[in-house]
């Protein structure tokens, strides 16, 4: 989200402004200063937790005073519920889901997946100021090299709040965390069904390393997005990533291309995975994997001897 504004600030000619709205976040503005060219702290307690028209509020109050062209928020559940009642009020159109930038003349495309990341489109907005929301962790952070200072912005209660949060349902945790592994082996939809992603946590469990899936997997229910590899889910950067069944989708692509050596198995020998794998095996992974299995665990049984 800070590297798409910094694109388009350099693009405009302008400059990047950052709101924070919430409690406790004053030393994370102060670290925002080496990004934005100004930072904006609404710091009070009708922000924590959520609240849809106090947020909104501080929005409107902010783009009244810098007249921005463009707002971009995170695609969280806050971003996803605050920039389609930005858009509404202003009347203009908003771009979702977005991991970054196409600037062709002077047009402005946001880039986003379709079709459960298997395209990229290229969303144009016709009215100013854009809104649009990032994926978290779409882009590097640029080099902290601007000086923005902290300016408060004065909290004023929502009138007519009519939606409140009741409770908070924290995800429940596995003690896994997938970004910190050194070895993931990942099942996507070619995997068939639930029962064979035996097969991936027995490969992994060999390897020594954890067991993920691809977003397929979570968007049929059978595993939480704790275990997601992809812009959705998580950003992986392990020693060895192997993709079991996984077609290799721009959505999975951005969450583990930066893996030290990547292991592909798919029985379509024309998957676009195979494009970013260093090893790939074509072929039945029913067949395939129990022979790699015993492999491994052979090898490490033999190693452990020594």
């Amino acid at each position: 989200m800070i590297a798409a504004g910094a694109e388009l600030s350099a693009r405009w000619g302008g400059r990047l402004v950052c709101l924070l709205a919430g409690q406790g976040i004053a030393a994370k503005a102060t670290e925002l200063c080496g990004y934005a060219d100004a930072v904006y702290l609404a710091e009070a307690s009708l922000y924590e937790p959520y609240a849809p028209l106090a947020h909104l509020k501080a929005v409107q109050k902010l783009m009244d005073d810098v007249q921005p062209g463009a707002v971009l928020l995170g695609h969280t559940y806050i971003g996803m519920d605050l920039a389609p009642r930005l858009a509404a009020k202003l009347g203009v159109g908003v771009a979702g889901n977005c991991f970054g930038l196409s600037m062709e003349g002077d047009a402005v495309y946001f880039l986003r997946p379709m079709y459960r990341g298997r395209v990229q489109a290229k969303v144009a907005l016709e009215t100013r100021p854009y809104i649009a929301t990032f994926q978290p962790g779409a882009s590097e952070l640029p080099p902290p090299n601007r000086t923005g200072k902290v300016t408060r912005l004065d909290a004023a209660p929502a009138e007519g709040q009519k939606v409140r949060p009741l409770r908070t349902i924290e995800p429940e945790l596995t003690g896994i965390d997938i970004t910190k592994a050194e070895i993931v082996v990942s099942g996507g939809r070619g995997i068939g069904t639930k029962d064979n992603y035996a097969l991936v946590s027995d490969l992994a469990e060999a390897l020594g390393g954890v067991a993920a899936c691809s977003r397929p997997l979570v968007d049929m229910g059978w595993f939480g997005t704790h275990r997601q590899v992809g812009q959705s889910g998580n950003t992986v950067k392990p020693r060895l990533y192997v993709a079991c069944g996984i077609s290799g989708a721009i959505e999975h692509l951005h969450g583990m291309k930066e893996s030290g050596i990547i292991v592909a198995i798919n029985q379509d020998p024309g998957a676009p995975i195979f494009k970013v794998a260093h090893f790939g095996m074509v072929g039945d992974l029913n067949e395939i994997m129990p022979e790699l299995i015993a492999e491994v665990r052979a090898a490490r049984s033999s190693s452990d001897t020594k």
